[in-house]
Formats: structure tokens, sequence, C-alpha cells
């Protein structure tokens, strides 16, 4: 029978009753935060900042200071539901900034079980120690921190740590390898600390270790084949650390591994890569620049889970197997920069996952029809520049590619620019260099796109662009490079946003427009070798890092004012017609590193001011106006960087600049530990939606110099090579000896002027030196010995048209030399001239002491002794039983030291190659 209405009512309203009474009976036994957690909150609180731009991602705007406030509800913070200890602290991505102190209150929370700082700024804190006292952490995360020191070695007794995370920050010192023994560790990540050394313990089989990270380190050492023994591992990732010796076999036992990266090591070898095929889980295997020769291995055949493979940088070669094509699950593949040839298989149109793919740099031969790329609608990054092959795109293709953004077809022999082009929407990046297009350069090029930002059509034969615009219209595009073509007309201005514009080696005319004024972002400026002309833009002193305008017609003065913050680094107005002075405001240009306004009609003394700029290597202001005496440095340290120093071709005056020359510290240790190329590193970095692109440019200047007698242009200066040219003025005095301390000089051209005095045996101390050139001069004496003997490196050598005198010394490097090094004096004979020298003929005096030749220096010329007896004849007669009378011996010694000299054996040393 039913029960009645009202006894259900009843009983509804009676579990109704109970409900609201267990859940005001629960809420009021809830356990709120314990007071001193509270207050060591609040402290810690007091230590943090939030970035002025970014007030909103501070989490600890809800914590409140007033008594009845429950820090278990802050955000950020988690209690124990049971006891209402503080368990977990998370202020990550806070965009905080703090120092952490030893102590810091947020060492009291002695409860703590997970702490995560991360991506905020601790402004180079070290980790103190004391972070030991929250000793029930299991997991630790200071990420992306900005922590710096060493990591401490307490960390190695926190027993209950599961997870460690300290990767992105500045730490240094040696790891603490106990940390590798705690019983519990599941992950460790300390990648990305470049200073952070380490090496691996031999590993037990009972580490639960799971993911272990130390990429970008400088761990170093061998891997022990005990790695074997992580078998729980699921990720290793060991890429750009130190590790040599080869990858043991033994990694093959991981077989839970998802992701392996153990490229850009300093393996001899990676020994049998036939482990590999155990991997069966491996989803991302990155073996890039890890010395592997040979095809690509068969082993990879086996791993059929994998979606990314980086083999780039190694020394494949071969063909691209088929089978590596049947596995079409690939979502980043890069074979580039390797050797790998024959035909590009059409069967990559079968990758259809594929976001990343990069074939540059092989040596592939044929054909390649682009649509076998073009199936893969996720493709973001295509790279086939420099693979040896013709890429052929039918006019007929016009779809979308919608995810595509970075497209690099450089070296690819294209005829014209691709048609599809116009119909990617999301393109970044476009390179098209040095392939065979003619004619313009199309107007949606520079708008197919709303977000392109780089374009380099350089190393084309193109010849204007379509409409001769007066301004390229885009509202993304930062970098332009469309230099080395044929390019005619007046110069577009770039968009207002542009970083850089090269438009270099092209045949423009006309001046530059003052509307590129307004493209006040703007720092790389290069419009050499064209044939522009007009005055330069003031306003191109404000921001420019690198102004090259060298070999055009412009005129008038160079910009005079620089601000005080100037960022300029080169400077290269060389080959035109300017005139005036060098502006002293340049002063301010701190970080100038190149200066060249050479070949113009500029007119003053030697402006003293630029030995303020401490970062100056090169300084060029030959064939101008100069005049005047050179003068002394204000204060010993000027030109501390100068390597190269050309003032030929003016009409300095006075003694040769002593002073200076002892201040040109670089040019007196030769250097190993650089750079092969003088360069100024531009750096740029500017914000697009949620991300931050950073672009680093090596920047290299190019200069004309008159070396070995040829005039030579160096498209990149070596950062070794050191020269001073100061040919063709009027110098007057002597050489000073003081040059022979400059030991890394290479390049010496005193030529062309009014130098007297003889040639400093010092200058044989100039080891390095490969050209030498003091003709048309009035220098006098003999040539040196010393320049014979140890001169090993001596190309060119030129006294010609000097007052020398004497013997041509002879030495490896001086037997290589011609008449035309000696010509123009009279007193000069020996080898190659053809006049000889004469010597006095006289028999031995066994009498005579071979000590007796000790008594004259060894550089004393007999010949100019005898010359000196037989001129003076007269007072020879006079003197001459005197002499004889007391000195027998002398006349029969200068005799036979002249003959032992000439005899003498010398060590030989190896000309160099």
């Amino acid at each position: 029978m039913a029960a009645p209405k009202s006894f259900i009512f009843l009983m509804l309203l009676f579990l109704y009753s109970l409900h609201v009474i267990t859940i005001s009976y629960s809420i009021s036994t809830t356990t709120l935060c314990h007071d001193p957690e509270r207050s060591a909150l609040l402290h810690f609180k007091q230590s943090l900042i939030a970035s002025s731009n970014s007030p909103d991602y501070l989490k600890t705007v809800s914590w409140k200071a007033n008594s009845s406030s429950d820090c278990c509800s802050w955000d950020g913070v988690e209690c124990d539901d049971a006891t209402g200890y503080v368990i977990g602290l998370d202020l990550s991505s806070s965009l905080i900034i703090g120092t952490l102190h030893s102590n810091s209150t947020l060492f009291s929370l002695v409860h703590l079980q997970n702490l995560n700082l991360a991506e905020n700024n601790f402004m180079d804190s070290s980790i103190p120690p004391e972070i030991s006292h929250l000793s029930s952490l299991s997991s630790i995360n200071l990420s992306y921190s900005s922590f710096s020191g060493q990591i401490p070695l307490e960390l190695s007794g926190m027993s209950k740590l599961t997870s460690l995370d300290l990767s992105f920050n500045y730490l240094n010192g040696d790891f603490p390898i106990s940390i590798f023994s705690l019983p519990g560790l599941l992950v460790l990540n300390v990648s990305d600390n470049q200073n952070l050394s380490g090496y691996f313990p031999e590993f037990n089989n009972t580490s639960p270790l799971r993911k272990l990270d130390i990429a970008f380190t400088y761990f170093s050492g061998n891997m022990p084949a005990s790695i074997g023994n992580l078998q729980s591992l699921t990720k290793l990732r060991l890429r750009n650390c130190y590790f040599t010796g080869s990858i043991p076999a033994s990694v093959g036992n991981l077989t839970q591994l998802t992701y392996l990266s153990v490229g850009s090591n300093m393996f001899n070898s990676p020994g049998d890569l036939s482990w590999l095929h155990k991997l069966t889980k491996l989803t991302l295997l990155h073996l890039q620049d890890s010395n592997i020769h040979g095809g690509i291995p068969p082993s990879l055949a086996n791993l059929t889970q994998l979606t990314r493979l980086d083999l780039h940088n190694n020394s494949f070669v071969g063909e691209i197997p088929l089978w590596l094509l049947n596995m079409t699950q690939f979502t980043e593949l890069d074979l580039s920069y390797n050797a790998l040839t024959g035909q590009v298989p059409p069967s990559f149109s079968q990758q259809k996952s594929l976001e990343f793919l990069s074939l540059t740099e092989n040596n592939f031969t044929g054909t390649v029809e682009a649509d076998i790329f073009l199936n893969s609608k996720n493709l973001n990054v295509l790279d086939l520049s420099r693979c040896n092959i013709k890429l052929f795109v039918p006019h007929d293709i016009d779809f979308t590619l919608p995810k595509l953004e970075y497209l690099y077809l450089s070296y690819c022999n294209l005829t014209e620019f691709p048609y599809f082009l116009q119909f990617q929407i999301k393109l970044r990046f476009l390179q098209l260099e040095g392939n065979n297009i003619h004619g313009n350069i199309p107007q949606w090029i520079w708008t197919a796109s709303n977000a392109l930002e780089v374009i380099s059509i350089s190393d084309n034969y193109l010849t204007g662009i379509e409409h001769n615009p007066v301004t390229i219209r885009s509202k993304s595009l930062r970098f332009i490079d469309i230099s080395n073509n044929m390019l005619q007309g007046n110069l577009p201005v770039p968009p207002t946003n542009t970083i850089l514009y090269s438009v270099n080696n092209n045949r423009l005319t006309g001046d530059i427009s003052p509307l590129i004024c307004a493209v006040m972002s703007l720092k790389v400026l290069d419009l050499s070798n064209n044939s522009m002309s007009g005055p330069i833009p003031q306003c191109l002193a404000n921001s420019l890092e690198a102004l090259v305008l060298q070999d055009n017609n412009f005129s008038g003065t160079v910009p005079q004012i620089y601000p005080k913050e100037c960022n300029l680094k080169v400077m290269d107005l060389s080959r035109n017609q300017l005139t005036g002075v060098v502006p002293k405001s340049l002063s301010n240009c701190k970080m100038l590193k190149i200066l060249d306004l050479s070949n113009n009609r500029m007119k003053q003394t030697f402006p003293t001011w630029l030995g303020s700029l401490l970062q100056l290597q090169v300084l060029l202001l030959h064939s101008n106006m100069f005049h005047g005496a050179i003068g002394s440095p204000r204060i010993p340290s000027e030109f501390p960087m100068l390597c190269i120093i050309n003032l030929s071709h003016n009409s300095f005056s006075g003694a040769l600049p002593v002073d200076y020359i002892q201040t040109w510290n670089a040019m007196k240790v030769f250097r190993t530990d650089v750079e092969p190329y003088i360069q100024t590193n531009l750096s740029f970095a500017w914000i697009i939606g949620d991300y931050t692109f950073e672009y680093d440019f090596p920047y290299y200047s190019s200069i004309i110099l008159t070396n070995k007698g040829v005039e030579t242009e160096y498209e990149k200066i070596l950062n070794i090579f050191t020269a001073i040219v100061l040919s063709s003025n009027k110098f007057t005095g002597q050489i000073p000896e003081t040059l022979g301390n400059l030991e890394a000089l290479q390049l010496l051209d005193l030529s062309n002027n009014d130098l007297t005095g003889p040639i400093p045996p010092s200058l044989g101390n100039l080891s390095q030196l490969e050209s030498l050139d003091l003709s048309q001069n009035k220098l006098s004496g003999v040539i040196p010995q010393q320049l014979a003997a140890q001169l090993n490196f001596l190309e060119f050598f030129n006294v010609s048209h000097n007052l020398l005198s004497g013997h041509i010394p002879q030495g490896p490097q001086f037997k290589t030399f011609d008449n035309n090094s000696y010509t123009g004096n009279s007193g000069l004979c020996g080898f190659p001239l053809p006049k000889n020298c004469v010597t006095v003929q006289s028999p031995p005096d066994e009498n005579v002491d071979d000590t007796d030749e000790d008594m004259f220096p060894s550089g004393f010329d007999w010949l100019f002794i005898l010359g000196g007896l037989m001129s003076g004849l007269v007072v020879g007669f006079v003197m001459g039983d005197i002499f004889t009378d007391r000195h027998p011996w002398l006349i029969q010694g200068i005799v036979q030291r002249s003959r032992r000299t000439q005899n003498k054996p010398r060590m030989q040393k190896r000309i160099p190659s």
C-alpha cells in the first residue's frame, strides 16, 4: 500500500533539516589558517613588489592584513583541510620583483610541501641554504626567476623531494652530485644555466628518476654506461652540454623513453646506433651536431611513434631513405647541414602532419616540384635553401597554407616570385636571396601578409620596384634586405617600424628623402655602392647603430649633432664628397667600433677627441685634407682597442705620433681567442602579442686598404688583423724605436714622407709583420740584419727611393724580394741588385786572435770604414805610420771580419705556407 503523502513530506523535511545541520556543523568546525603563518606570509609579501607594467598579475593583491582574513583563501596559498597549515605556495607568473634573503619568513612555513616561484624576478638572489628548513617539501620550482649563485648543498638532504626545477636561471659553480641520490627524486631540471658545471655519477637501478633535463649547461665528462640503469626515465635531455666520448649503447635499455635529446655535445663518435631500435616509445629524437657519419641509421625505422626528428649538422651521406618518409606522423623533420645526395623524394607529399621541415645545405640534384611540400596544412616552417635543387613553382598554385610563417627559399634557382606567396596571409619571414629572379619587385610582396616582418630578396637581378613608390607600405615590416640587385631610380622610404634597411650594391640615384626621419625605429641603414647624392639628413644621427653610405656622391657635412645616449657602432661614409670637419659630438658615441670617413674632402687637424672612444677598433681618415701635427694623447688610455689606423694621403706634418703609438695596446699582443672577424652585434627585440622576438644581427664591415702594394677590399675584417698606414703625408724626423713594441702588427706603411735617419733594428721584433713599406723617404744607413733574420712572415718589403747603403741582408723571406724593393738607393749592393758589394781580399793572419772581432759591434759595416779610409787618403798618408805602428792587427782584423761574416752559416727557418 502506498505511503501517505503527508508521511513522505515529513520525511523529506527531516532529511533537508539534517543536511542543513550537517553543513552548518562542517562550516563551524573548518580550521582557519594559523596566525604565525598568516604573519609569515604577510612579511614575505612586503619583500615583493609588482612589476610596474603588470600589477594585475600580482597574486598577493588578495592577501589582507586584517586578523579576520583567512590566509587559506588567499590566491596562490593552499592549506591542509584537516590542520589548516599552509602546504602549498604558488606565486608563479606573477611578474613580481624581490630579493630572497636567508632570514625570509618564507622559511618558517615548515609544513610547506609545494613551492612554486617560477617566472618572476628575484634580482640575482642566491638560493639560501635555509630553504632546507622546509623539510616537508616535495616539489620546488624556481625556474625563470633570475636566481644566481651556487645551488645549495643542503638540497641534497631534503629526502622528501620528488621534483626540483631550477631551469633558466644564472646558477654557477658545481652541481651537488649528491642530489642525484635523493631516494624519491622523479624530476630534475637544471637546464639553461650555462655556467653550471657538473658530471654524472654512477647510477644504480633503484633510482626512480623519470625526467632528467640538464640541457644548455656546462655538464661534461663521459656518459657512464650505468645511465642504462635509469629504466624509469621517460625524458632525457642533454643537448648543448660538453659531454665527450661516445653515447653508451646502454641508453638502449631505457625503453620507457619518449623524449631523447643528446645533440650538440662534444662526442668523438656516437658509436653504433643500432640500440636505437629498442626505443620504440620515442616520440622525439634529437641527434643534431653529434659527429655522425654514414647513411641515415636504419634502426630509426623501428621508431614508429616518432614525431620529431632532428639530425642536422652531421655528416650523413646518401639518399633520403624511402622508409623514413613512410613514417607519415612527423611534425618536425630536420635533415639540414649534411651531405645528402640524390633526388628529393616526391613522397614528401605524404607528410601531411609536418609543422617544421628543413633540408637546407645538402647536395641534392634535379628539379623539385614545390607542391609536394604544400599538402601539409599545418606547415609552419619550410627551409629548402642552399640544397642544390631547382624549385619549380607552377603559376596555378593559388592556395593558402594557413599556418605558414617562415619560408626560406634562398639559392633555389627560382626565376620569378612564387605566385602562391600572394595568398600566405600569416607569413612572417621570407627569404628569397641568391636566386635568378629578374624584373620588378611586385607591389603585393609588401602587403600580401599582414604579419610579414622580415624580407630578404638580395642577390638577384631585380631592376626596380613596381610603381616606383615614394614609401613602402607595410604595417609590420621590420627587416628589409634588397641589396645586391640592379635597382634603379630613387630610394623608397621604408615603413615606419623598420629596424634594418639594406639597399647596398644597386644603381639608385637621387637623394635621401627627409621622410626617412619618420622611421624612428631605424637601427641599420646601408645604402653603400649606389649613385646617390645630396646631403645626409641630420636625423640619421639620432637612433642608428650602423650608418653605411660608402661609395656614393653624398655632399655637405657629416651629421654634426649626436645625442648623449648615442648608440652608433659603425659609421662608414667613405668615398663620397663630404666636406667640413669630424663633429666633436661624435665622442658621445661610446659604442663606436668602426669609423671610416676616407676619400672625402674633409679639412681639419687631427680630431684628438676620438681617443675617448674606448671601443674604437678601426679608424680610417685617409685621402682627405687633414693637416698639421698629430700631437699627443690627453690621457695615456686613449685608443686602447685600436687595431687598424689609416691616415694616408693627407697633409699631416711633424714627427710620427710616438706618444699615440705607445697607447695602441691592441697591437702589442697577438690574439687567438677572438671571433674570426670584426663584427658589430646588433641585437633587436620587439613584442608581438604575447611573444617577445629577439634578433641578433652580426654586421660585418668592409674596408679598402693598400696591402702588399695592392689596393685590397676586405669584405670582412679579420679580428686579428692589425695595420698602421701613415703614408703620403709630410711626416719628418726618425722612425721611433717604440714601433717595435707593437708585436702583433701585420701591416706597416710609412712610405712617401720626409722621414730621415736609420731604420730601427727594433722593427725586427714585429714577428707577425706581413707587409713593410718604407719607400719614398730619406732614410739612411743600412738595412738592419734583424729584419731578414726575424720577420718570417714578411711577404712584401719596399725601401726603394731612400738614401740607404751597404749590404742587403739575406734571409728566407728576403730571398723572395726583387729589385723593385731596393731601387733608388745608390749605396745598396748585393742580391737581388746587379751591383755587387766590394770586398777586400787579404791572406789570413795566423797570429790574429779570434777574440779581436768582438771589439766591434755585429752591425758594423766595414764598407763604410774602407770607403772612409779611401776618401781620407791624405789623412792616411800623414797618420799611416803612427796608425800601423801602434795597431798593425787592426787592418788585418777588418779584412778577416768581413770574410768570416760572409761565409758564416746561419740557422734557416721554414717559410710558412
